[in-house]
């Protein structure tokens, strides 16, 4: 049976930038070996008001050091996924929206991510275990991607001494969202040799994949190679999913509980008290919760 362990999830009434204390308490309460923690650009009015940065603009140093909210129980114990910028559209209240670009093409770009991730990383006192990152647009390659991923890697390595997996999540609307496009990329990264693939694999959101491919989920899902897939958002439109839903879970679950290598469960809702129920329905369809992190 497939290793599962899972990651309290990033709930909204959560504070978004801080209450580690909390989340890791949560987390051992639910039999979490993870807490997820937003590495985001600057997303909202108050963001901007304290930072004096623009919405969407990657934050700094001097800016992080007053948007998170540090403690010893973080630093001491827990062990975290950092959840980076998505490219979700942003308001800041006064009528003004604006959308991230993530520009993985971009040498200049790059250097201020994988920045970003490592002030993130060394305000709050510890390294991450593992690093989300997501597609971006078309303008990206899987050749981008991939070069950006060695970049961040390497300097995670030359900060911290050590390498944190990173993991890639399909997003609806960008560069890689269902079965092919995944396998592309697993497959450009298997050419690179084993060590990057054993650094740099997927984490499948499951209700995005569905939300592309419809009735031919499952073949998409069947597209990507099961060594690439190394974690899964499961939710149902962000809430507790159920084998009712179109979504084939028995099917992929089934799959899942095939591997031969540990993998990582998000149980990806929005409210505090969706997680234990959503977390039962993961175990009942795959198993594992043991709060041991591994890749």
């Amino acid at each position: 049976m497939t290793t599962v362990s899972y990651v309290y999830p990033n709930v909204a009434s959560l504070k978004q930038r801080g209450g580690f204390d909390e989340r890791w308490r949560l987390a051992r309460e639910h039999g979490c070996a993870y807490i997820e923690v937003p590495a985001d650009f600057i997303k909202n009015r108050t963001e901007v008001r304290a930072t004096g940065l623009d919405l969407c603009a990657v934050p700094d140093r001097a800016a992080i050091e007053k948007l998170y909210d540090g403690d010893s129980v973080f630093r001491d114990e827990a062990h975290s996924i950092l959840h980076t910028e998505p490219s979700l559209r942003r308001t800041d209240g006064y009528g003004i929206s604006a959308q991230a670009p993530l520009k993985w093409y971009d040498a200049g770009w790059r250097e201020r991510f994988v920045q970003m991730v490592l002030d993130v990383s060394d305000v709050l006192g510890r390294p991450a275990d593992l690093i989300e990152v997501h597609p971006g647009d078309r303008r990206n390659t899987t050749q981008d991607i991939i070069g950006s991923v060695v970049s961040l890697l390497d300097a995670y390595e030359g900060a911290f001494g050590m390498r944190p997996a990173v993991m890639l999540e399909n997003r609806t609307g960008q560069c890689i969202q269902e079965g092919r496009e995944i396998r592309k990329l697993a497959d450009d990264v298997a050419a690179r040799g084993d060590d990057l693939l054993a650094s740099f694999g997927c984490v499948l959101d499951v209700q995005q994949l569905h939300t592309v491919t419809k009735e031919r989920c499952f073949a998409s899902f069947d597209l990507v190679p099961p060594a690439f897939l190394r974690g899964f958002h499961i939710h149902r439109k962000h809430g507790t999913p159920s084998v009712g839903d179109p979504i084939p879970w028995e099917r992929i679950c089934a799959k899942i509980g095939t591997f031969d290598h540990p993998v990582i469960i998000n149980p990806e809702v929005h409210h505090k008290n969706k997680v234990g129920e959503t977390i039962g329905f993961c175990r009942g369809m795959v198993g594992g919760g043991k709060p041991s992190p591994q890749w």
